[in-house]
């Protein structure tokens, strides 16, 4: 429906000035949305069984897996793996609504900061040239944000916790199940798919479509395998679909379909605006419009408008051969990620997280309600990051 309002028309209005901008954004889509199906089919092919007793010690671990779980299957498999023991666990709190919301700050986002897989502007980043490898240099920024976050959760849910004395856990049942997880063949399939990403730019191709029909016949490859090694127990017991994923499909079109003229129109106007640009402006122009627009067009957008500006020293050297200014690429990295969390609507995995508690009786946030939870907690980590990276 909303490719059919939207994508189409910007789709035939951009093909009438260039045939080639349509071919270039169908390409990078197909790889763009390959690559998210096959984190998410590795994500519901895998299961934790057990649920533990919570207590702000088992939550944090949660939230420091997931943390790190995002960059190696994507903040999509991670919420995938995660989101339904964590729910088991705490099921029967008063205080249910400051786990949803934190689990989509930390692990559905933030999280996934420091790899192309990990969230989808890093991988739209990859696909439009900038090295697999580069974003491990924002591991300072990271740690800081995640340590703030995961701070906060726990003194928040260590306070919720104390004060709910009748919490007794989930059922007897629940509770012996031994705590390990099933369809382990998919973390296997998850390091392959860091390969199939990766091993293509190191190849000696003709040419870079080469290496495109190369990473996603790598990924179709792997995507069957997850199908096929996954018993059919474990779909069962995640309630697998690919309907929520539907919506990404759907959604993501109509983003690659519309943001090829708005692409072009920034990369005409940069030069006009080289004096006024600088790290802090972009941390914050990129964070408003990935939390209201979606994290992944805003990613793209201030992708090309830096890209166009003078890259100055140091600059990362992207494998169309263009420069951009590191300190330029690092704010605009760093804010679509984050910023990712400020409403349901700012990354993927957010409503499919919101979808997921709510089916498992978790009564979550309202969409404005939720913005209120991310301008308490996450403008004022934000801040802070730019205050100490940015300026």
């Amino acid at each position: 429906m909303i490719l059919s309002i939207f994508g189409i028309p910007a789709l035939l209005l951009a093909f009438s000035f260039n045939p080639h901008w349509v071919i270039k954004a169908f390409t990078d889509y197909a790889s763009f949305i390959l690559l998210l199906g096959t984190l998410y089919k590795i994500g519901g092919g895998l299961y934790v069984s057990g649920a533990p007793k919570a207590n702000p010690l088992t939550n944090l671990a949660y939230m420091g897996a997931g943390a790190v779980l995002g960059n190696l299957i994507g903040t999509l498999g991670a919420s995938m793996l995660l989101i339904r023991p964590l729910l088991r666990s705490n099921r029967g709190r008063k205080h249910e609504k400051h786990i949803v919301v934190f689990f989509i700050f930390i692990v559905s986002n933030c999280g996934g900061l420091l790899t192309p897989l990990g969230d989808p502007p890093l991988l739209y980043g990859y696909l439009q040239g900038v090295p697999f490898f580069w974003s491990f240099k924002l591991f300072p920024i990271w740690f800081f944000i995640i340590t703030a976050l995961v701070g906060i959760f726990a003194t928040l849910d260590s306070y919720f916790y104390l004060n709910d004395p009748d919490f007794r856990g989930p059922s007897p049942a629940s509770t012996k199940e031994p705590f390990k997880i099933l369809g382990r063949w998919n973390l296997f399939l998850a390091v392959l798919t860091i390969v199939s990403m990766v091993g293509p730019q190191m190849l000696p191709l003709p040419t870079e479509m080469w290496r495109l029909f190369l990473r996603m016949f790598l990924l179709l490859v792997i995507l069957q395998l997850s199908e096929s090694l996954t018993p059919k127990q474990i779909k069962v017991l995640n309630n697998f679909s690919w309907e929520p994923f539907h919506e990404v499909v759907s959604v993501f079109a109509a983003i690659f379909a519309t943001m090829i003229l708005t692409q072009k129109y920034l990369e005409s106007m940069a030069p006009h605006f080289s004096q006024m640009i600088s790290p802090w402006l972009l941390f914050w122009v990129t964070g408003g419009l990935s939390a209201f627009l979606d994290n992944a067009p805003a990613y793209a957008s201030m992708l090309s408008l830096a890209s166009s500006l003078p890259a100055g020293f140091p600059s990362v050297v992207m494998a169309n051969k263009m420069e951009i200014n590191q300190i330029y690429l690092m704010a605009i990295s760093t804010a679509s990620v984050i910023f990712g969390a400020g409403t349901y609507i700012g990354n993927g995995p957010n409503l499919i997280v919101k979808t997921v508690a709510e089916r498992e009786g978790v009564k979550t946030p309202s969409f404005f309600a939720y913005i209120g939870w991310a301008i308490v907690f996450i403008v004022p980590v934000a801040f802070l990051t730019g205050i100490l990276f940015f300026i």
